[in-house]
């Protein structure tokens, strides 16, 4: 069975393709709001794990937030299994926090929560980018660490290359578009 749709001569081409290119786009802006939603009643921290201090202060039009993540001291693989815990935790309270003033009444700090709501989902689609990609590249395990000026990215090795150096930079750049002396490279050894 074949279904085909005739469209009239009357639409012209452009016409068509503004409105598949709305209809894409309330298709996205539909996606985000289901996505926010069904992370709107998340839990903020883990069962049974101490939550990070976060905090947030208003000031003026801008929401400021800071977070105090103790950094583990372990060797090897647990660090980097604690870190992404620790990260994670840190990241729900800060979700949790922003979804909160995102239902307030005021415009302006809306809007600035929208603001950081973004900046924190393109922060962490950045890190997710360059730990994948660096694995795909044959590196056991990384962390990236985005920040507005920098890139901090911990290797599991007993050390690297300069090659392998190489490797790192040229992929933090692709993901952030950061200089080369913003991006700081250590090593934790298994």
């Amino acid at each position: 069975m074949h279904i085909l749709i005739h469209l009239p001569q009357s639409l012209s081409n452009k016409r068509v393709r503004v409105g598949i290119l709305s209809g894409s786009i309330f298709f996205i802006i539909g996606l985000l709001i289901v996505g926010w939603a069904l992370t709107k009643n998340q839990p903020t921290h883990f069962t049974g794990k101490n939550t990070l201090a976060v905090n947030a202060q208003i000031e003026g039009q801008n929401i400021q937030f800071s977070s105090e993540a103790a950094k583990p001291k372990l060797q090897g693989q647990n660090y980097f299994v604690n870190y992404r815990l620790q990260r994670e935790q840190s990241r729900q309270e800060e979700k949790s926090m922003l979804s909160a003033v995102l239902n307030s009444n005021i415009a302006a700090t809306k809007e600035d929560a929208q603001k950081k709501w973004l900046q924190l989902t393109n922060r962490i689609s950045k890190e997710d980018e360059i730990e994948n990609l660096l694995k795909i590249k044959g590196f056991q395990d990384a962390i990236a660490e985005v920040a507005p000026n920098s890139v901090n990215v911990f290797i599991y090795a007993p050390s690297v290359t300069p090659n392998e150096i190489s490797i790192i930079q040229n992929i933090v750049q692709q993901a952030t578009s950061v200089h080369l002396d913003q991006i700081n490279i250590s090593v934790r050894n298994p």
